[in-house]
């Protein structure tokens, strides 16, 4: 995968530098086996040569080209030398042609296949995306995505944002027991929302524990859909944990990063909650290699979370990040000062990618919130942090300008520029219908999905934590 992947924008902070190359700076660049030293300091000599490779000086002085160091996301994960596109050279196991390639197995019933069956969760951004494309309404293209991956073997297709709502809850329920507790806990305020993975990758590399009290430990929809989808559904389609493959349509690569993460591998299951994390550039890519016409594909619907009929099509009230701002400014003045908000207007700032909305009572403003989009924004936001300068309550921060609509693996036109395909995104997502939370849906789904769990059992589906990555010195990380 080229440099020209779209991980989050292209940024430079402190001493960290976007999008990395395999030939220029990693801790991990080759490995040796039962290599013994050469040197009475305990050191061996590598060579670097012309075409990149490394090789290290057999006793005898002449060169021993060294194997290649296959490097995972995990790999990545826990480095501190770069952060978010750095990423991009990493990936393997969780491209699109891997994905075929499990797809294919499984329909040959091949002996050696990982996977017995697979479940896909789309989400609305690359909806949209295809819809603008194609020039088609999102009702279509989210018909005929599902229609694809049905084609390709997927036993069940769901919204992912039909997860969104459990999230939505748990947010809310997590500021308002922070914003209550803040007396005798000051550092968890402002709380910011943990859904964006290039986010939570620089706070963790950059910032680490300085930063991670005001992290918000709400798992992102993507990652409650996997959990639940691997705890409920192995049995109603005869297969287990490990043999079901979750595959997750996102609009950004960042994404296949969160999957990654070790924390939301089970133990138990010996299984990662989202198995694949797909891309609508990557799509595109699958439909050129299958020979197929997005706008040949015929429709399917997509499957209902609480075994009902009705598929009626809803996104959360709010940006089209997934709305985690307006929800937690409406939930919260309802539970902390019995306010209930008709219409939430966030007002933009300097510029368009810093918003912000309040509540007042009694002419005293109680409550604040906002959406920041963008590194620059964002490190804005953590320098006045820095100085103890109190900004709002909650926080919903993306990493991507204009948040997850302008993902960076969302479909590009030439024909259009950045700015002005991102008002489009926005406008098809404003036609949409949005919901608030609705306490029944929610407990119906509670039922279903999360049926007679313990409070510590919901807390950790739908809960995690995030862990600061310790700075490490390496001569091969050193710019000369």
């Amino acid at each position: 995968m080229a440099t020209s992947s779209r991980f989050s924008s292209v940024i430079q902070l402190t001493d960290l530098d976007d999008f990395i190359t395999p030939s220029q700076e990693c801790i991990k660049p080759a490995k040796t086996q039962n290599a013994k030293p050469i040197t009475s300091s305990g050191s061996a000599k590598i060579q670097i040569g012309e075409d990149g490779t490394y090789s290290q000086l057999n006793k005898e002085g002449r060169p021993e080209k060294l194997q290649k160091a296959q490097i995972t996301l995990n790999d990545c994960l826990a480095c501190s030398g770069c952060i978010t596109s750095a990423e991009s050279v990493l990936i393997g196991q969780q491209n699109h042609m891997e994905f075929l390639k499990i797809c294919k197995d499984i329909e040959l019933s091949l002996p050696s296949r990982s996977f017995d069956k697979v479940v896909v969760g789309l989400s609305c951004q690359p909806i949209l995306s295809f819809a603008n494309k194609f020039q088609i309404p999102p009702e279509e293209a989210r018909a005929k995505l599902s229609a694809l991956f049905r084609q390709l073997g997927a036993v069940k297709v769901f919204d992912v944002e039909s997860f969104s709502d459990l999230c939505l809850v748990e947010c809310g329920q997590d500021f308002v027991h922070r914003y209550r507790e803040q007396s005798s806990n000051s550092t968890s305020i402002p709380v910011l929302a943990s859904a964006c993975p290039g986010w939570i990758c620089y706070a963790e590399k950059t910032h680490g524990n300085w930063i991670l009290p005001h992290l918000s430990e709400v798992k992102s929809p993507q990652q409650i859909a996997g959990v639940l989808i691997k705890d409920v559904l192995p049995n109603e389609l005869q297969t287990s944990a490990s043999r079901l493959a979750v595959v997750m349509i996102m609009p950004c690569f960042d994404k296949k990063l969160e999957a990654s993460r070790s924390d939301f591998f089970r133990e138990d299951q010996q299984s990662k909650d989202v198995d694949f994390v797909i891309t609508p550039v990557e799509i595109e890519q699958i439909l050129e290699e299958l020979a197929i016409e997005f706008v040949d594909l015929g429709s399917s619907q997509i499957d209902s979370l609480d075994g009902t009929a009705d598929t009626a099509w809803s996104v959360p009230s709010g940006s089209g990040s997934g709305g985690y701002a307006e929800h937690v400014l409406r939930f919260a003045a309802k539970e902390l000062y019995g306010m209930t908000l008709e219409h939430v207007k966030f007002q933009p700032l300097k510029n368009s990618d810093i918003r912000e909305a309040f509540i007042e009572k009694d002419g005293e403003q109680v409550l604040s919130v906002a959406i920041v989009n963008g590194f620059r924004n964002i490190q804005n936001l953590v320098q006045k942090m820095k100085r103890k300068k109190r900004t709002y309550d909650y926080v919903e921060i993306m990493a991507c300008p204009s948040g997850c609509l302008n993902g960076g693996a969302q479909l590009r036109t030439e024909s259009m520029e950045t700015k002005a395909l991102t008002a489009n995104m926005e406008a098809l997502h404003s036609k949409l219908e949005h919901r608030q939370i609705d306490d029944v849906k929610v407990n119906k789904l509670n039922h279903v999905w999360l049926g007679k769990a313990s409070p510590e059992e919901h807390q950790n589906k739908l809960r995690t934590s995030y862990h600061a990555v310790q700075k490490s010195t390496n001569a091969l990380t050193v710019k000369w």
